[in-house]
């Protein structure tokens, strides 16, 4: 097929291109309660071609790009329609000129018999994992899916790139419902880049108690200002807004106003400063760029960005990538001391959400632990409204640590004086 595609494209007259061909081996479970209800296994294709069309408007020089998807099964008349249209739609994208990634060949083993694994026999594995916990009477699960990919790139470009590498993705969403003494459903879900059965059964088991608790939860917490303690995935949610603002993409558009040697957290620092790296998820982007490990955040000062090849040439730096995944190397405080004085600590939004933008982050409470200095009561409704901007120099964070497929680091952190909105 692949020479199909390099036989149009120069038929075409297209000289700069880059082909991402990816073969995905899936498979999805359906329960209902512990039932299988639905198993689907797929073998599929993808094949993506970027064009780029080069003009000048004035003395101005310009690249436009387009992105097309090219089928298994189709002809090569079909092919070349494609790619002179797509040529032909690019020459109407007016992107200042930037240069590709530059060349690199490789082919990239996997030899982590985990991640060797078949499809359907992670699947099978991660189901076992995930009803493991699941032994109570009045809180169970009463729905779930896992969906499990075994995917396979080849990246081949206009500049000498031709590199092979694999990646898994594990994810999937189960319903947890607890009957009495009040009928309550939460929604969760998890992702994992290997088959983690400890992270899935404990998620489960976590799960489980928290319906029960918001089972017996009928007050919402008073109006007011809390020290908040975060957990788990939104520990994830307010800390990746560093690695968004640290994104070429958002920095050459003045969204953010990041720079090398910034003091990100601010000059005088009460709290914890943050070191923060970014994680490759897979060898390499995909238009041909190795991922390594960077360090964006030391104590709390911007070392390094990271971004698509385009917006790192206009910025005049190395292509770095784009990244999804941070480690987070901070944890002074056990979570013990910090619940010695009072806090609020949401354990389920509604939603939870964090706006890198403006550095506001907040959700409606669906579960909460409020510690009054002397009694724990648990809490639902209202909702948290706080900025990272203005008590990014005071949080601090646990020594119990938390992993999941985008995050390794700190399992809670203590945000002072947040506002929440409540009875």
């Amino acid at each position: 097929m692949l020479h199909k595609i390099l036989s149009a494209l120069k038929a075409c007259g297209v000289s700069v291109y880059n082909i991402v061909d990816q073969s995905i081996e899936s498979a999805e479970i359906y329960f209902i309660k512990k039932q299988e209800d639905m198993r689907r296994m797929k073998n599929i294709r993808e094949i993506t071609v970027t064009v780029y069309n080069d003009f000048e408007i004035g003395e101005t020089k310009m690249r436009g790009m387009s992105d097309i998807q090219i089928a298994p099964g189709m002809t090569e008349e079909e092919i070349y329609k494609k790619i002179a249209g797509a040529y032909n739609a690019a020459g109407y994208v007016k992107n200042l000129f930037f240069e590709l990634a530059d060349p690199a060949v490789e082919t990239v083993d996997d030899d982590d018999k985990m991640n060797c694994l078949p499809a359907e026999e992670a699947a099978r594995i991660m189901a076992d994992a995930l009803f493991t916990p699941d032994t109570m009477t009045d809180a169970f699960i009463n729905s779930a899916e896992i969906f499990v990919e075994n995917a396979s790139f080849h990246i081949l470009s206009s500049r000498g790139t031709d590199v092979r590498f694999s990646k898994k993705r594990i994810w999937g969403e189960f319903v947890a419902q607890c009957v009495s003494p009040e009928d309550v459903e939460m929604y969760f879900d998890f992702e994992y880049d290997e088959p983690d059965t400890f992270a899935l059964s404990k998620l489960v088991s976590d799960a489980i108690t928290i319906v029960s608790d918001r089972a017996e939860a009928s007050i919402a917490p008073s109006a007011g200002v809390y020290d908040l303690i975060l957990t788990e995935k939104h520990v994830y949610t307010v800390l990746s807004a560093y690695l968004e603002k640290a994104n070429a993409a958002m920095i050459f558009a003045k969204y953010s106003p990041y720079e090398i040697g910034a003091s990100v957290q601010g000059e005088s620092v009460k709290g914890e400063k943050i070191n923060l790296i970014a994680v490759p998820d897979q060898p390499y982007s995909l238009d041909g760029v190795k991922l390594v490990e960077r360090q964006i955040l030391s104590d709390g000062v911007l070392k390094d960005i990271v971004g698509a090849t385009r917006f790192c040439r206009y910025l005049g730096i190395e292509p770095k990538g784009s990244y999804r995944t941070i480690r987070v190397e901070n944890g002074s405080i056990p979570l013990t001391e910090m619940k010695k004085r009072p806090y609020l600590m949401p354990v389920a939004f509604s939603d939870f959400q964090m706006d890198e933008m403006s550095g506001r982050f907040g959700g409606e409470i669906r579960l909460a632990y409020l510690f009054d200095g002397e009694n724990i009561k648990i809490v639902t409704g209202g909702s948290v409204n706080g900025s990272l901007l203005e008590k990014h120099d005071s949080i601090v964070f646990s020594k119990e640590t938390y992993r999941s497929s985008n995050y390794s680091g700190p399992a809670a952190m203590l945000i002072p004086g947040v506002n929440v909105a409540g009875a």
